[in-house]
């Protein structure tokens, strides 16, 4: 006698299975944008199967029952529809990901055109307000800025442990810095820990957004510019953090040792990367 229970796709193989499955990718209507800052439905899904621990059976092989086998099938073919054609770009602590474009950005992401009220980038959630002769106390870090006296020191300063022990540094718009997207805005610089070694940091580039390979101080970095978009990573503790801050303008990406950096400015790329290279 045949144990139907053993049989959950109704006798389809392995190729019809597939056939199948490949079907119902087409067949149903996919939303043309996640929401409101979300990330992408594939990345969450796969987030989450990595999150669940896995039983083993008998000889210590884990065990996958046919309707997580099911999911995961259905979620490689969502990868796939959300990411097709994906180009992996890697940094110390890094990983940049393109993918095909959405039919529009979030509309949370779209920066405001009116100054904000309070202290200079006090809307962009970058974390807690300090001054800048508290950042190496809280964060066992000197803090590296540019060099150009031209610039001179940052405007305001934000701290959030929470976030790979992240230092944000901003400078008011001026002379020698254009504003950018963000009103009163003219440079913000980042800095946050890239030492978790079994841990993975994505972005996801959407809508007319590209990376360019860049050398800073002959280290590897990234360019990239467009529209705004969404990053997260998983912190040193293990915890999945969603970073949907709106970038104010294009940003150069790069890691030093153990620390990664992320500098957005309306100044272009070559300027950028000079800025870069003139911390200290």
């Amino acid at each position: 006698m045949t144990d139907r229970s053993m049989r959950p796709t109704g006798g389809l193989d392995d190729g019809r299975l597939e056939a199948a499955l490949r079907d119902l990718v087409g067949a149903i209507d996919w939303p043309t944008a996640a929401p409101a800052g979300s990330p992408d439905i594939a990345v969450r899904i796969r987030v989450r199967l990595m999150e669940r621990p896995a039983r083993t059976g008998l000889f210590g092989w884990p065990v996958v029952p046919w309707r997580r086998a099911l999911v995961l099938a259905l979620t490689a073919l969502l990868a796939l529809a959300a990411i097709a054609g994906a180009v992996g770009l890697g940094l110390p602590g890094l990983q940049l990901i393109l993918g095909q474009p959405s039919s529009s950005p979030p509309p949370s992401v779209e920066p405001s055109r009116t100054a904000p009220s309070g202290p200079l980038g006090s809307t962009l959630r970058l974390g807690e307000p300090v001054g800048l002769d508290e950042v190496e106390a809280l964060t066992g870090n000197p803090p590296r800025l540019p060099s150009d006296p031209a610039i001179g020191p940052p405007d305001s300063v934000y701290l959030d442990p929470s976030r790979g022990n992240q230092a944000a540094f901003i400078w008011a718009s001026g002379r020698a810095l254009p504003a950018t997207r963000e009103p009163g805005i003219g440079l913000i610089l980042m800095r946050f820990d890239g030492t978790v070694d079994d841990g993975f940091r994505q972005k996801i580039l959407g809508d007319d957004v590209t990376a360019q390979p860049v050398s800073v101080d002959g280290g590897r970095g990234f360019w990239i510019s467009g529209p705004a978009h969404f990053f997260f990573y998983v912190g040193a503790d293990g915890t999945i953090i969603d970073d949907d801050r709106r970038w104010v303008d294009d940003a150069l990406v790069w890691s030093d040792g153990a620390t990664t950096y992320r500098l957005e400015t309306s100044l272009g790329r070559d300027a950028a990367i000079a800025l870069a290279e003139s911390l200290e």
